[in-house]
């Protein structure tokens, strides 16, 4: 990746990440370069199927994807992918990718665990994958078998509705030792989804 812009310091996502509106995410970690994270999919606007979701986030480079449970009072979750989506129906390593929750006000991280492997899965029937199994939002509903997914690529295709989380193998348990990152339940409803990018990030691919 040419001229990629070193983004270990989003690590420190409790210090920068705060939604000011729907469709901008500002963060500190940019302001010295003068950028915003811009909201490239809104699952409520654009459609849930992963079918929508790539043809919005598709080659817009590094993003932050936060998610809103279906719940009276939402669970908010996210994580941070460094590495973007091409539906390469592949899988990145990265030790830079995180998972992260809100309790109360702050946000909490979930780092990457068990080594760097199988960090991200950018399945093109399937939403956003951190992990073999630490958040999976609208997995494929049918096996993908390589980079072939057979004669008909739209069917099986995910809903971004649905969500499942197991920590602990590629990302860290919560800090109050759950396994999953909705708490008590390994799946989710959700009722919102949103992806951010940064334009300027995805000029230096």
């Amino acid at each position: 990746m040419k001229g990629m812009l070193n983004l270990s310091t989003v690590r420190a996502v409790h210090s920068w990440i705060s939604i000011s509106t729907n469709t901008v995410l500002n963060l500190t970690t940019f302001n010295s370069l003068g950028r915003e994270l811009k909201c490239c999919y809104k699952a409520t606007i654009d459609g849930f199927s992963a079918t929508s979701f790539h043809n919005r986030c598709d080659f817009k480079g590094p993003c932050v994807v936060i998610g809103y449970t279906n719940d009276p009072i939402p669970f908010k979750f996210g994580g941070f992918n460094p590495e973007g989506y091409r539906s390469t129906d592949d899988y990145y390593d990265t030790f830079d990718a995180f998972l992260f929750y809100w309790r109360e006000l702050e946000p909490i991280i979930l780092n990457k665990v068990g080594g760097s492997g199988a960090a991200l899965f950018d399945y093109a029937r399937g939403g956003p994958q951190f992990g073999p199994d630490g958040l999976l939002i609208g997995p494929p509903l049918s096996p993908v078998m390589g980079v072939f997914t057979g004669p008909d690529s739209s069917s099986g295709v995910g809903d971004l509705r649905q969500a499942k989380s197991r920590l602990g193998l590629s990302y860290a348990k919560r800090d109050d030792g759950k396994e999953s990152l909705f708490g008590d339940e390994s799946r989710a409803s959700l009722g919102e989804v949103l992806v951010f990018c940064s334009p300027y990030i995805a000029s230096l691919y």
